[in-house]
């Protein structure tokens, strides 16, 4: 009976938007069909906020930011994970956006030993965008969008600081990002547009070939919490 609780593996994840849950979920579910006993959930919020100046003396009011809320999220799962049996973790994803990426990390590692729980945390980094992973499996966004920008994607380096999403627009959305952005009444409409691309991409992703860095090292933390994939 113990051999079987030390088998199970639960994983929490949080994530910035819906897009990127949209799109996380299409990874686990392929990241965890060979894996037996392997459980997650996801939850994405409204934006990324910005971690508190001091992490011990957080509001307990929910802003739906994702790093606003984090201490918040941490200490409460620290707290409700501690009775479950088996391995517990939680990984929060997030897009580096304009920032640096070793600060950033830097930032929320601090912050992650200031609040003093236990349970293990990965913080995996989306450079510069999430959208970068769907860019990372042309086949994929091809099969997505068999009328993309072909030419464009070529020229997409990975992982580079160029803006991901608009890129992403330039090469499936017909007129590109500006016409997107003319278009959509609000930032809503684009946030559906993020979304209809991790449906439609994440569908066709075989997390064995992508191309992104970024996303590589959040299959390796997974591996590591996991163990390795067959």
């Amino acid at each position: 009976m113990g051999e079987k609780v030390e088998e199970y593996t639960y994983i929490e994840i949080l994530i910035e938007d819906k897009s990127g849950s949209i799109l996380v979920e299409k990874i686990m579910d392929k990241y965890v069909c060979d894996k037996q006993n392997v459980t997650y959930r996801i939850h994405s919020f409204k934006g990324i906020g910005k971690i508190p100046s001091k992490a011990k003396g957080i509001s307990e009011i929910k802003t739906k930011r994702l790093l606003t809320d984090l201490p918040m999220y941490l200490r409460g799962m620290d707290l409700s994970l501690r009775s479950m049996p088996g391995k517990k973790a939680i990984f929060v994803l997030l897009d580096s956006d304009n920032e640096n990426c070793a600060d950033l990390k830097n930032n929320l590692v601090q912050m992650y030993q200031q609040l003093e729980i236990a349970i293990q945390v990965f913080f995996c980094i989306a450079i510069e965008e999430m959208e970068a992973w769907m860019l990372g499996d042309r086949e994929a966004l091809l099969n997505a969008y068999p009328m993309a920008k072909r030419q464009l994607l070529l020229k997409y380096v990975q992982d580079s600081i160029v803006g991901t999403w608009e890129i992403l627009a330039d090469i499936v959305y017909k007129g590109g990002s500006q016409a997107l952005k003319k278009n959509a009444s609000s930032y809503y409409e684009i946030g559906m547009f993020k979304c209809e691309c991790a449906r439609k991409i994440g569908m066709f992703m075989d997390i064995g070939r992508n191309m992104s860095p970024s996303f590589h090292y959040f299959l390796r933390k997974l591996d590591d919490f996991c163990g390795s994939r067959i």
